[in-house]
């Protein structure tokens, strides 16, 4: 009885995890030697299709436990079809006022993703054309150098928002 018990409970687990919408777009770009230089500017390209759904887009940031700030101010500027474009200053917190950081980590590394630990840009968004569109970061901190950031990557996935 035990085991078909177990074997049901693994089933129903495997369909329910199994079942979630898999990213539109998902990239990451190592930042060389874990230090992000004011001039290096990564940016992530990705082709958009459905103008009618909604999508939701994340930062994904990764650093480690000496990073020296709480938060981390980006320069965003999202492009697409027809040359449009947008910039933005967006503010990535990464850690609570006391210090605790957000995300999940093991040992000094630790990876933010917020909205309870995903770093949102846009909720809800709908891309008004399809195409390829970029979106290219830019750290905005008051240093040149911003040590202790691994790797940086943008997400896109269909909004859960009705």
């Amino acid at each position: 009885m035990n085991r078909l018990l177990l074997g049901v409970v693994a089933v129903v687990g495997t369909v329910l995890t199994g079942c979630s919408d898999p990213p539109v777009f998902q990239a990451d770009v190592a930042i060389p030697e874990g230090s992000w230089g004011r001039t290096f500017k990564p940016s992530f390209a990705f082709d958009i299709a459905d103008t009618v759904s909604k999508h939701d887009v994340f930062f994904d940031v990764r650093h480690t436990g000496e990073y020296a700030f709480s938060d981390l101010f980006l320069f965003v500027e999202l492009s697409g079809p027809g040359g449009r474009a947008v910039r933005d200053t967006v503010e990535c917190l990464l850690a609570d006022p006391s210090g605790r950081w957000y995300g999940k980590g093991t040992g000094f590394v630790w990876a933010d993703r917020m909205l309870d630990a995903k770093i949102l840009y846009k909720l809800g968004n709908r891309f008004p054309a399809s195409g390829r569109y970029t979106i290219t970061l830019e750290q905005a901190m008051r240093t040149e150098q911003l040590d202790g950031v691994l790797d940086v990557g943008v997400s896109v996935e269909r909004s859960k928002q009705p």
